[in-house]
């Protein structure tokens, strides 16, 4: 929102022409010119929503401002104030005197400290009294009837803004574009937008950051009046929000799981499926204790234990709110039935992508499953009825009646990017990338994630206390990473010269000692750009994501297969592009296993598809061509 960039992003938006609003604000800044107040002073003031100050732009706007009350003088009969309002006070020179100018003896005193009235009057007490003719009376009453005009103009059309109104009407102009492509058009877009997405809203929104939408949210707050209060979670960052905290459930009950409170007789204390008491392993009166007891064997807010935690929580409110029953009390026919509603949730059951978990628009689902993902969904809640069916909290597993859909998809292809399309990525990193610190953070960060096969969490919860350097027995020294994985178990992982290399040059881009170990143990090997705390998960993910959609871009005229291929890549693509590409080039089975952290061989060894092109080249050598 800074109005010297030069480069500005114009989006092609198709919205009717509206008229700027006149405010309270617009009103209260062209008032404050008519006093006297520097543009850039009155700017900062009353129209910090719209930007930084800026001279230029300040100009322009009082400019739109003055001539829209031209206007409306006008219209109402009054063209003596629209003539008025075309003068400008300055414009009066003052006369020449052995005695400073008012110009002068206002520069004199401390900016905006005094208004006209008594700066005049601190002049006159200083180099004598101003008769009426004098330059400085004839522009005090120039203020004064151009004032005068403003109050009387302000009484017939100052309002609040309406929710209804478009957002061009009240905001900056290529403010509105930007957001207009994103789709919010009126207030009450805005609005919702902030309500559903938080703290980081912005985020949505091209070339709208973190202090643009500090001021667009100020804004708003001061114009609750009219158009309703934000959410208090939505002006905090998501980890200071407390969900379990807030307001009591919606009426429907479709609320995240650490807010739902079902009622007493669909809880699960006496579901029909419940194992004997006395029997049971789990200190679990209810399905909800139960279902706590399954995620605390997960690592917290990890990848998996969110995925487990997404899973449960369809399963146990769709089996409340739409089956009305205990999850304890489902059979075979319900699991049938849940399995049906997976491709279809239904409205009620949907909502934006991304919405903040304290958001009264938050809803378990973005839309209908496909099968694959309704697969895994069915797969992870199987699992936890047999696991509490193994703790005696369940007398039997309700999936076990429900066999799997003869058409279930089979086992999904290696999502991983072949050595040419890492080659194409490589290659924009070093050649299409502009040299700054966000674009050395991206290559550095491809570089880990590609070299390590780490998983997204292990990149983000990296720090220097991580990082070894060991003399081998031959005398070689090595670098390696001592990663926290899965199960809260620790794994070793080489790290290559070229590796450690560019993190040198990475960690001296930060200000930090190109000397590794010299570095305090808790600073995080990814940070943020402005300071050197940690980046969460989500915003390496975005990060990532992001950059491969620009390398897909780039690379779409000149090869679109490989494009589309690089554009559907995300984190985790990267752990199996090291995994295959290790397997191609040598790597042993039982290393890329302990480097990955696999329990099983088995898992490891799907990356032995990389060998594909080189069998699929000697069947073809051997059955491809008709014999001579």
């Amino acid at each position: 929102m800074n109005g010297n960039t030069k480069d500005v992003h114009r989006l092609a938006i198709d919205r009717p022409s509206v008229e700027r609003g006149l405010g309270p604000p617009q009103l209260a800044f062209v008032r404050s010119w008519a006093e006297g107040l520097e543009l850039a002073s009155a700017w900062d003031r009353y129209l910090y929503v719209d930007g930084a100050a800026d001279a230029r732009r300040a100009r322009g706007e009082l400019q739109r401002l003055l001539e829209a009350l031209g206007r409306l003088a006008r219209a109402h009969g009054r063209p003596d104030l629209a003539a008025l309002l075309r003068r400008d006070p300055r414009a009066i020179i003052e006369r020449d005197g052995e005695q400073p100018t008012l110009d002068e003896f206002r520069a004199q005193q401390p900016a905006d400290f005094y208004s006209e009235s008594e700066l005049i009057e601190l002049y006159q007490a200083k180099h004598g009294a101003l008769d009426s003719r004098s330059t400085a009376r004839r522009r005090e009453r120039l203020r004064g009837r151009m004032l005068a005009a403003i109050q009387w103009l302000e009484s017939l059309v100052a309002r609040q803004p309406s929710p209804a109104d478009p957002v061009a009407v009240w905001l900056d102009e290529r403010v509105a574009a930007r957001l207009a492509g994103v789709g919010v058009q009126r207030l009450s877009d805005l609005t919702g937008l902030i309500a559903s997405k938080g703290f980081h809203w912005h985020r949505a929104v091209p070339k709208i950051g973190a202090e643009g939408a500090r001021r667009i949210v100020r804004w708003l707050c001061e114009q609750s009046a009219t158009l309703g209060a934000l959410p208090s979670p939505a002006l905090q960052a998501r980890a200071e929000v407390d969900t379990r905290a807030l307001t009591p459930s919606p009426r429907d009950g479709i609320v995240p799981l650490e807010r739902f409170s079902p009622p007493r007789r669909l809880d699960g204390s006496t579901g029909s499926n419940r194992a004997p008491l006395a029997r049971c392993k789990l200190a679990a009166q209810t399905d909800y204790d139960a279902i706590g007891a399954w995620l605390r064997l997960r690592v917290e807010a990890s990848h998996t234990w969110r995925a487990y935690r997404k899973e449960a929580e369809r399963f146990l409110l769709w089996a409340v709110v739409e089956r009305r029953k205990a999850l304890s009390s489902l059979d075979g026919d319900d699991c049938v039935a849940y399995r049906n509603f997976l491709a279809a949730p239904g409205p009620a059951w949907t909502g934006p992508r991304n919405t903040q978990r304290w958001s009264e628009a938050w809803r378990p689902f973005e839309g209908a499953l496909s099968p694959r993902s309704a697969a895994t969904a069915i797969t992870i809640v199987r699992s936890l009825c047999e696991w509490l069916v193994r703790r005696l909290y369940l007398d039997a597993n309700p999936w076990d009646d429900v066999p799997q859909r003869p058409d279930a998809p089979a086992m999904p292809q290696l999502r991983a990017l072949s050595r040419l399309q890492w080659q194409a990525v490589q290659c924009w990193l070093e050649e299409g990338l502009a040299d700054c610190p966000a674009a050395r953070r991206l290559r550095f960060m491809l570089t880990l994630a590609y070299s390590t096969g780490m998983r997204l969490s292990e990149l983000a919860d990296a720090r220097v206390g991580w990082l070894r350097h060991e003399q081998l027995d031959d005398g070689a020294w090595v670098w390696s990473i001592m990663v926290l994985g899965k199960r809260a178990v620790w794994r070793e992982v080489a790290l290559p010269n070229s590796t450690v290399a560019a993190m040198q040059a990475y960690f001296g881009d930060r200000g930090l000692d190109a000397d590794l170990l010299a570095n305090d143990p808790a600073t995080p090997i990814l940070a943020q750009l402005q300071a050197n705390a940690a980046l969460s998960p989500a915003r390496i993910y975005a990060l990532l994501v992001q950059g491969f959609e620009r390398c897909a871009d780039d690379l779409a005229p000149r090869d679109p297969r490989a494009a589309q291929r690089i554009r559907q890549a995300t984190t985790h693509w990267l752990r199996h592009t090291h995994g295959s590409h290790a397997v191609a080039k040598g790597v042993p089975q039982d290393v890329l296993q302990a480097n990955l952290g696999h329990r099983s061989l088995a898992t490891t060894s799907i990356y032995v598809t990389a060998e594909k092109s080189r069998r699929q080249r000697a069947i073809e050598l051997a059955f491809g061509s008709p014999e001579a």
